[in-house]
């Protein structure tokens, strides 16, 4: 059996030994979830739907994720960067301000914290060149500040709606303790 129709046709397509190199981690990652699904119904936990559309959801979302991110490094254009650093900020706004439903305008609130602190850190960070404004560097380090700072923010304003709820508590506790002890009308 001749199998040099085999040597040619990779000779040719070098970018397939190259892609097939780089699904060997995400076929592994795929291989253990698969084993998951497996045990899942092998034991009947009737959990086997929502494993595989996880996986297909996650699956979409990166591969969208990957080819903006690729869209904006190729770009030259200061206004793209920008636009996705204000994009990761209100995400994490949003993302934070959902912890504190009870403080009030907490998503603008955290909003623009997140925006006021990462903004001032990135921009010293590029005048005092520390690297440059491009987007292979921009990216990454604003995404990592403002993850940072998003769960920073929202155990922040947790702790901010949890004390109001104590000091809400406490302010009641002095009215009726006024009330009882001094007789006086009770404020409504």
């Amino acid at each position: 059996m001749d199998l040099d129709w085999v040597s040619a046709f990779f000779k040719n397509n070098e970018w397939l030994i190259v892609y097939l190199k780089g699904m060997v981690k995400p076929a592994a990652a795929l291989a253990v979830v698969l084993l998951a699904v497996a045990l899942s119904y092998s034991q009947k936990l009737s959990l086997e739907g929502d494993m595989i559309y996880s996986v297909l959801r996650s699956f979409l979302q990166l591969s969208v994720i990957g080819f903006v991110l690729q869209f904006i490094f190729n770009q030259e254009n200061a206004g793209w960067i920008i636009l996705a650093y204000l994009f990761m900020v209100s995400v994490a706004g949003y993302t934070a301000g959902q912890r504190a439903k009870h403080v009030p305008r907490g998503k603008y609130v955290a909003g623009v914290s997140i925006l006021a602190g990462t903004s001032i850190t990135m921009f010293l960070l590029v005048v005092l060149n520390v690297f440059p404004f491009t987007p292979r560097y921009i990216i990454p380090v604003a995404g990592m500040m403002v993850g940072n700072a998003m769960t920073v923010t929202g155990v922040t304003m947790k702790q901010l709606r949890d004390d109001i709820k104590m000091q809400l508590n406490l302010v009641k506790l002095l009215y009726i303790n006024d009330f009882v002890l001094n007789r006086t009308k009770f404020p409504v």
